[in-house]
């Protein structure tokens, strides 16, 4: 443990999702729960549930407080999943995101890097940064900013500024993150199952902000997954919003909302849209010129699954 190489762990301590954490814990050979690491996980998933922020000590120099770290997330894995609401990993997921943009945005050269181990092919281009158009619309989209309308195409490559960049890699990293959750149950240690019992799931409704602009309630529900309602919320609400409010062409309407469900599917899998279905509603919607639900109505379609400020 003491033998590692120190800017690996440095790395990882703030990427604890990263190639480089990965072989860390790898490296230690654990095959029984240990106590201060599960004490950790628990610590990182109550902190996550209650305030939606992972508590990140930003330590220098003391190895055993960065390993119990990286173990933590590691643990926290489990426990997220022994917990098993889709909302709660969702919430996990962005969590761990905010806090790794927090170092990003000090670090050009490490966003870089992780974007590669992201496989999103970003390169730098004097001051800019691009990336390959099929890795820019596989990252879901939490703001309007990010989308493709708003982005430099060219050749097929995705042109974005720094400011841009991290915004997209935290989409990668939350994407990136709840890939593979949950754990099936009956792969986890009883140890994590118990220890999952206290920590209590959390109420499955997006806080949807309607005080700016006639359709801003229709951004901030883009920007935050739902866990049902999804078809009508497709078909009455998004596919009329951005191809005849936005002015959106089909495919790019698609795409955002493609990307949305994806995101929707962290907080709960179980969905039977697909893209056909989403591309049809766009051009059915352009062809119809249908106008999105207004906001009372769309209040009381998602009232189980939004709560509107």
């Amino acid at each position: 443990m003491l033998f590692m190489q120190q800017d690996k762990l440095d790395f990882a301590y703030k990427y604890p999702f990263s190639r480089e954490a990965k072989e860390i814990v790898a490296g230690l050979n654990a095959t029984a729960v240990d106590g201060t690491y599960l004490q950790e996980g628990v610590a990182q998933i109550s902190s996550t549930l209650k305030n939606g922020r992972i508590a990140h000590e930003r330590t220098r120099g003391i190895t055993e407080v960065k390993l119990r770290y990286i173990m933590g997330y590691a643990y926290a894995r489990m426990l997220v999943s022994a917990i098993g609401d889709g909302y709660s990993i969702a919430r996990f997921a962005a969590a761990e995101a905010d806090a790794a943009s927090e170092f990003l945005a000090l670090n050009i050269d490490e966003m870089v890097k992780l974007c590669n181990e992201l496989e999103l092919g970003v390169e730098r281009k004097q001051n800019d940064f691009v990336m390959g158009f099929e890795s820019f619309v596989s990252i879901p989209k939490r703001n309007v900013e990010s989308m493709l309308i708003n982005q430099r195409l060219s050749a097929g490559k995705v042109s974005v500024d720094v400011r841009q960049l991290l915004i997209l890699t935290r989409g990668a990293i939350e994407r990136d993150v709840g890939r593979g959750l949950p754990i099936d149950k009956k792969l986890l240690p009883k140890e994590i199952v118990d220890a999952a019992r206290s920590l209590k799931p959390q109420e499955r409704r997006a806080a949807i902000g309607t005080r700016v602009g006639a359709y801003s309630w229709i951004e901030k529900l883009l920007a935050n997954p739902i866990a049902d309602v999804r078809h009508r919320s497709v078909n009455l609400i998004f596919a009329p919003y951005l191809v005849n409010v936005k002015r959106l062409d089909e495919e790019s309407a698609a795409k955002i909302i493609i990307g949305y469900i994806e995101r929707c599917k962290q907080v709960n899998p179980n969905t039977k849209i697909n893209e056909s279905y989403v591309r049809y509603q766009c051009r059915y919607a352009k062809n119809k010129g249908l106008r999105p639900l207004s906001l009372a109505k769309a209040k009381e379609l998602l009232k189980e699954v939004a709560e509107f400020e």
